[in-house]
């Protein structure tokens, strides 16, 4: 009775991001909606591109400051923990890495990606110029405060469709799997889990558990009888 009440209370919690800080976006205002796909963005490699270069595919977009201590590695972290167990990056879907703040420069970003160990396949990138920055941070409807050389700021990702459509936040610096699963299929317009998934994970798990005891129960029954009808 206490594992089955320890296993209710494990699936029923809530699965809500910790760790956010700052004014959180106005997704009644904001979902739906398109961010612009001809910002002028630069990558910590030099090179130029814009959002409109990874249309086809859902992007992820992580808005971060390079000299963060605190939020934003942890952001970082999480998404490394999570990436690989739902797909490729650059192959099923985009991770963008957003610095925020208009004073990061390329140096700045080359130190965040070795300091981080961000992977190759995740593109680092600041807007050209600042105007161009707050298009985008804008459109996504992020805001943030100074705090003498730091920022206060929520702590999110930001799930585009493959034409680059505000389609889904999840907010924190980590993340679970089956909810970053879903914010991608709702990214791609696929039929997403109902929001209390996890209710009815846990119903299938003790009909499972129930099924696979009935099954052992009866094994073990044949069993019996048989060596009973045998002696």
């Amino acid at each position: 009775m206490r594992l089955l009440l320890l296993l209710l209370l494990f699936f029923s919690l809530p699965s809500a991001q910790t760790g956010s800080t700052g004014i959180p976006p106005n997704e009644a205002k904001v979902l739906n909606t398109f961010v612009p796909e001809d910002v002028p963005l630069v990558d910590d490699k030099g090179r130029e591109l814009t959002l409109k270069d990874l249309k086809g595919k859902p992007v992820i977009i992580a808005p971060i400051y390079t000299t963060c201590r605190s939020a934003c590695p942890l952001i970082i972290k999480g998404l490394k923990e999570v990436v690989p167990k739902v797909g490729k990056a650059g192959k099923d879907f985009h991770v963008v890495v957003l610095t925020f703040n208009p004073k990061d420069t390329l140096e700045n970003m080359k130190k965040f990606r070795k300091e981080q160990s961000i992977p190759e396949s995740w593109l680092l990138v600041k807007a050209k110029t600042p105007e161009e920055l707050f298009r985008i941070l804008d459109a996504i409807d992020f805001k943030f405060m100074t705090a003498g050389q730091d920022f206060i700021h929520p702590n999110l990702l930001v799930f585009l469709s493959p034409e680059l459509q505000i389609k889904k936040y999840l907010y924190g610096v980590s993340y679970d799997r089956l909810e970053f699963i879903n914010a991608l299929r709702i990214a791609r317009g696929e039929l997403a889990l109902p929001d209390n998934y996890r209710s009815y994970l846990f119903l299938i798990g003790m009909f499972g558990m129930v099924a696979t005891s009935a099954y052992i129960a009866y094994t073990l029954g044949k069993v019996y009888r048989r060596k009973k009808k045998a002696a």
